[in-house]
């Protein structure tokens, strides 16, 4: 229903309009008969009441008017949260009264004025005239003998190649409804037995029993196999979750006054439903926020040359084993300047700072309680928006990004594990502590020789295939001392923006390891992305790239 009327009020060709209507109708149709069936009266008369001014609508001429569409949002609300109310409770008593004499108000208005000369006279039913229809045509009763029985049903095989609505014969593969609870039991389940898999691989290996190993591999591959099948059970588009934002989009552009055209890219993209179950709170602080201060009026964006209505885009795409969300508006952009003199006056930034980076101002905006809003509004002005992103993100392993420029509009980007439970990952050490590095950027590995370094404007680089590279030592940005021995082992990361190189101490090996949730401590550097167990049973925390290097 919510689709149908965002529809219908983004205009088109009057038979668009229609067609949406009808679309609509059938809708709220099916609810009736539902509710009437199930006894629930009270959205039955709701659903009657909605059914009958969108038939006066659909047999109009003219594309409903916004008033009428306001009017048919809200009723859609209601009938919306007395589904949800009844669901709760069957035995609950709604008053719809209000809703229904508003429809039936609006429908008594779109009743056609039709001149009393032509207002029909006769009675409805009407009653056909038998004056001159012959005795034998005026009623039929087949005799007793020619009454249609019930008959043995005729099978009804197609031919080979034929298709037929709703049967196919090359296809048989059918889908069962699975509750998530259970696809959620199963796939910890699976991460416990990927656990297990590991110490017992880790046991094998100790022995040196040869057949033993060859069973362990063996059970590992099935363990693979199994694992792959539960996670790809698991997998939806991620259209699921943005759909809904339409309406969000649409009732918050209203209530500021504002145009906004809302635009969806990348909703087949899929993810797991944990992920999916997670990413709607982000999103919708970061639609809200961008309507809220990054677009502005209708008259303010004319005055700066722009089109009075804005475009909101909120696009998904794939990068390796991460899904990549943008939401991105041609509004005003953020005022560093702004943002910066108001953390001088918080004391966040020293009074000497001149600019501020990207990456700076974003980790200032996305502080508990930093807001640059004059005044504090049901959407804003009380500095949480940004900082609830931000948390939840790094919850899930992932980051933000900010891309903004004064007057050209404000890119959020937000990157996620397409999957919260199993990944593959290159265990090291570094200061006697293991951690583990998801793969997904990893290039390749190689050790760590004094001759391979060298600086440039005073940053240590290391060539890799022709290339300077800038290092990241582990240890420093985990405030241990250097090795003393020197050396140690390289890994090479490719990032979307970047390509660096990491130092550790030692490398371990590659694992899946089943990712745990990881709460890091408020104002902690963005090092980690979760924990995990190790195949000897122990702890380790896993690393963020991008947060690293």
């Amino acid at each position: 229903m919510n689709n149908a009327l965002l529809a219908i009020e983004r205009g088109g060709a009057p038979s668009d309009g229609v067609d949406r209507v009808s679309e609509l109708f059938r809708a709220v149709h099916n609810m009736k008969g539902m509710s009437a069936a199930m006894g629930y009266q009270s959205i039955r008369d709701l659903s009657h009441a909605l059914e009958t001014l969108l038939d006066k609508l659909r047999h109009g001429n003219d594309v409903p008017s916004p008033a009428v569409i306001d009017a048919l949002f809200e009723a859609v609300d209601v009938l919306e949260s007395a589904v949800v109310s009844v669901s709760a409770n069957p035995d609950i008593d709604l008053d719809v009264s209000d809703t229904v004499q508003m429809l039936e108000s609006l429908a008594h208005a779109q009743e056609p004025s039709v001149p009393a000369a032509l207002m029909p006279t006769m009675e409805w039913p009407a009653r056909p005239d038998t004056s001159h229809t012959p005795r034998s045509a005026r009623r039929f009763t087949p005799p007793h003998s020619a009454r249609l029985t019930p008959t043995k049903q005729a099978r009804f095989t197609p031919p080979l190649g034929t298709r037929v609505p709703g049967f196919s014969i090359a296809d048989g593969k059918r889908s069962v409804r699975v509750d998530a609870e259970r696809l959620d039991t199963l796939m910890t389940l699976i991460g416990e037995l990927v656990i297990a898999r590991g110490r017992l691989s880790e046991l094998a290996r100790q022995a040196g029993n040869v057949e033993l190993v060859e069973v362990v591999l063996q059970a590992s591959r099935l363990v693979g196999n199994l694992q792959e099948e539960i996670t790809k059970s698991r997998m939806v588009p991620v259209g699921q979750a943005f759909e809904r934002f339409e309406r969000l989009v649409r009732d918050t552009a209203h209530e500021l006054g504002k145009q906004v055209v809302f635009e969806l890219k990348g909703t087949d993209i899929e993810v797991d439903k944990s992920v999916l179950d997670e990413i709607g709170d982000p999103v919708m602080h970061l639609l809200r926020n961008a309507i809220d201060h990054g677009i502005g009026t209708p008259a303010e964006r004319k005055k700066t040359g722009k089109p009075a209505t804005a475009t909101l885009v909120l696009a998904a795409e794939r990068e390796r084993s991460a899904v990549v969300i943008h939401v991105i508006d041609d509004g005003r952009g953020i005022d560093s300047a702004k943002v910066l003199a108001n953390a001088r006056a918080s004391g966040l930034v020293p009074r000497d700072k001149k600019t501020l980076s990207e990456a700076e101002t974003l980790e200032l905006i996305a502080r508990p309680g930093f807001s640059t809003s004059a005044s504090v509004t049901r959407l804003s002005g009380r500095g949480v928006g940004l900082d609830v992103v931000a948390t939840k993100v790094r919850s899930l392993g992932g980051s933000m990004e900010l891309t903004t420029a004064p007057g050209a509009g404000t890119t959020m980007t937000v990157r996620l594990p397409v999957t919260l439970a199993i990944i593959h990952a290159l265990l090291t050490r570094t200061a006697g502590a293991v951690y583990a590095l998801p793969i997904t950027h990893v290039v390749e590995t190689m050790m760590l020789t004094q001759d391979m370094t060298s600086f440039v404007d005073g940053r240590e680089m290391i060539e890799v295939r022709g290339e300077k590279l800038p290092v990241v030592r582990l240890r420093d940005r985990l405030g241990h001392p250097p090795r003393e021995e020197g050396g140690g082992h390289v890994v090479v990361l490719d990032l979307p923006d970047r390509r660096s190189t990491l130092v550790v101490d030692e490398f371990i090996g590659q694992h899946e390891i089943v990712v745990k949730p990881f709460d890091a401590a408020r104002g902690m550097p963005q090092l980690f992305s979760g924990a995990t167990i190790l195949p000897t049973g122990a702890p380790a925390l896993i690393l963020d790239a991008r947060g690293v290097a």
